[in-house]
């Protein structure tokens, strides 16, 4: 159950100060006497920060996951290395802290490139994020919307949760195709997260510098490749260019001279994303069939197997995300050697029968928003300008999103303004929610006129927000789904005949109240699971805003990065009986060293 554990704030104690003048045995009383007062004061000074500014709390689950992480497991996937993290909160009786009978996961998928690694058996489990909670916002103020909370569940007031907050009192939330809208009689507006935090919440997809080798040895297709148009290609239109882009697959980049033709060499992202049964065809030496799938909302934080019923049974039954996911963020290193007089760099990222581009010209830093309309025979509309930092040759740090309708550029990690002009109308005649065969590889990088090299590439998508209903399950079709992932046609049919039932659903918030979901919206136990008559926390139950990480857990050092064990998991026997102690599972071990790069602001 996702919910929060608190735990005691810390104390501090005052030196006490030496009488002037007095003999050695007033000094004794007077010093033991200002001790005693000093711890006392220390005491409720304590106590009154907790009671009216923060207080410290303690993540047990992954409903906030990947912002928050609750019991978890880390590792390094054995075949990218890629850094996995799973849920391991299922395995444990919250209430006593033993593990239950028949829960231990066994493995887990790496998010990065499918391969099941079965090393997390006997991995040590690590408790979840400490957290600090900030009251005095709510004591004296109103919260915001997209504000990570702490609040007393509803059915159960003496347990606290903790979420996002993401609709108003007084509001008609509308869960539409994964995003939120807010409703005004036929008003619909989308509610979009500020820029910084749209960022921080973002999921990875593919990282390219944990590529498979062995599986692309094998003959599994690289994600990213040159490509070029045409009437009739692999994918869509796209065909394997042997001119362009070159790859130089040891240092995971791509380089492309200049020369002084005016059509652009495109690098395109195809979402090759292995299956079980591709692992197991390497395995055994047989032939791959690779298929592009649609980018869905698989969470690999939920990607565990094992025999607890959150646990898929294997590989095959693991939830890869049936819901497509259009709202990307591109994320790479440009460096720039030479620039030629026709020079252009242009990015593309492609949402259905949209394509929408940032075109930019190195050597003056102009650049241009736009959208290519697919139905409308390639119509070009010039969205908006701006004037960006990518200016001459060098190193640049890009980051090219459309999330939430809306078109984000970051040149090292500065974001270009481009006023309104980058906010998307996705609600006129030509609108199309449905996927089409261009989202298979669905984001672009082109150039021409520029001797260039691009790295570092890491694509991520937005949350998407599941409707959720409670009491239904939606299972059997969400397998529907998953069938035809590589098939944009056959999906959009499916998804078509139960969108109102899967793709959209209204919720109406009463005055005084907020409405509340978690990160990890495939396991989050939230308001849109509630059955309670109303899916709503009142006001009178808010604890406050959660603001810092403050300990995520220490990390084991010496013995192989294991350390070594100080304690073991208990757990109950299958027909009962004492404890039985599990030699081969550690639950704390020494030595171990703070993790500092997760000890941070709460976004």
């Amino acid at each position: 159950m996702p919910q929060t554990e608190p735990t005691p704030a810390p104390v501090t104690t005052e030196a006490p100060k030496p009488a002037a003048k007095a003999k050695p045995k007033h000094k004794h009383k007077e010093g033991t006497r200002d001790t005693v007062e000093s711890i006392l004061f220390a005491f409720v000074l304590a106590f009154l920060f907790r009671t009216f500014e923060a207080e410290a709390f303690v993540i047990p689950t992954g409903s906030m996951a990947p912002t928050l992480y609750g019991r978890h497991k880390e590792s390094h996937c054995t075949a990218c290395g890629y850094h996995i993290v799973v849920g391991a909160s299922h395995e444990v009786i919250p209430e006593t802290g033993y593990l239950a009978t028949n829960s231990r996961l066994r493995a887990a998928i790496c998010p990065n490139c499918g391969f099941e690694n079965d090393q997390l058996y006997n991995d040590l489990a690590f408790n979840g994020d400490r957290i600090l909670v900030n009251k005095f916002p709510y004591e004296f103020g109103e919260p915001d919307r997209w504000d990570v909370f702490v609040f007393k569940y509803p059915a159960e007031p003496q347990t606290n949760y903790i979420k996002r907050l993401v609709g108003l009192p007084g509001e008609t939330i509308r869960i539409r195709n994964g995003n939120l809208f807010s409703v005004d009689g036929q008003t619909e507006t989308i509610l979009r997260k500020e820029p910084t935090k749209q960022r921080s919440l973002q999921i990875p997809v593919y990282d390219d510098r944990d590529p498979p080798t062995d599986l692309i040895k094998a003959g599994w297709p690289e994600r990213w490749a040159g490509m070029t148009a045409g009437d009739k290609g692999q994918l869509a239109q796209w065909s394997d260019a042997t001119t362009g882009w070159k790859q130089d697959p040891a240092a995971r980049s791509f380089s492309i001279t200049k020369d002084q033709s005016a059509e652009p060499a495109w690098l395109r992202y195809r979402h090759y994303f292995p299956m079980p049964q591709d692992w197991r065809s390497a395995s055994h030496g047989l032939p791959l069939a690779p298929q592009a799938r649609l980018i869905g909302d698989f969470c690999g934080y939920n990607a565990t197997i094992g025999d607890h019923p959150y646990d898929a049974s294997s590989a095959d039954g693991v939830d890869y995300g049936p819901y497509w996911v259009p709202d990307l963020t591109i994320n790479f290193d440009l460096n720039i050697t030479e620039i030629a007089d026709n020079a252009e760099i242009t990015l593309e990222l492609c949402e259905g029968t949209s394509w929408y581009r940032f075109r930019v010209n190195p050597k003056s830093g102009e650049a241009v928003l736009e959208e290519v309309n697919s139905q409308l025979n390639g119509r070009v509309k010039e969205l908006a300008k701006a004037q960006t930092d990518l200016k001459g040759t060098g190193s640049y740090r890009i980051s090219y999103a459309n999330v939430d309708d809306r078109l984000l550029v970051w040149i090292d990690d500065a974001l270009v303004d481009f006023g309104e002009g980058n906010l998307l109308d996705t609600t006129g005649a030509t609108a199309n929610p449905f996927p089409t065969q261009q989202d298979l590889t669905p984001v672009g990088i082109a150039a021409r006129g520029v001797t260039a090299t691009v790295s570092e590439l890491l694509l991520e998508r937005d949350i998407y927000y599941r409707v959720g209903h409670p009491g239904k399950d939606h299972r059997h079709r969400s397998n529907e789904l998953a069938r035809f992932v590589t098939d944009p046609e056959m999906w959009s049919e499916v998804f078509a005949r139960y969108e109102s039932e899967m793709g959209e659903r209204t919720l109406v918030i009463p005055e005084g109240h907020f409405l509340a979901f978690g990160d990890n919206s495939p396991q989050s136990n939230d308001s849109r699971m509630w059955d309670l008559g109303q899916e709503t926390v009142p006001r009178k139950f808010l604890v406050g805003k959660a603001f810092w990480i403050y300990w995520p857990h220490g990390v084991p050092f010496l013995n192989g990065g294991r350390g070594f064990p100080v304690t073991y998991n208990s757990q109950h026997p299958p027909r009962g009986g004492d404890l039985e102690t599990l030699k081969d599972y550690p639950r704390y071990t020494v030595p171990f060293y703070p993790q500092f790069s997760r000890m941070n602001r709460i976004r």
